[in-house]
């Protein structure tokens, strides 16, 4: 049996793993400028994500390819003018 005294004892790493992501929370939030760190953090549990370290810039070729596929979604697409009901056809079925 386990001894229900016993508190819980985080590793070294976890604890530094927690520390590191409170401080990318705090980054990206003020990054943002207008929200707050808790309700940044908040989001982030709710998604089941974490921020991590970015040394590859790999951030820049995720926002260019959400760009790209952006653009493709609205390539082809042309806007057109209603033609005007004064021509004087009937459209209406009897």
């Amino acid at each position: 049996m386990s001894d229900k005294q016993k508190k819980f004892q985080p590793t070294m790493g976890f604890v530094v793993a927690v520390h590191q992501n409170a401080m990318g929370i705090r980054s990206v939030a003020k990054a943002l400028g207008d929200i707050f760190p808790e309700r940044l953090g908040e989001a982030l549990e709710m998604a089941g994500y974490q921020l991590v370290v970015d040394p590859f810039d790999l951030s820049a070729d995720a926002t260019k390819l959400i760009a790209l596929q952006e653009k493709q979604k609205t390539e082809g697409l042309r806007i057109v003018k209603e033609a005007d009901d004064e021509s004087g056809s009937d459209t209406t079925t009897d």
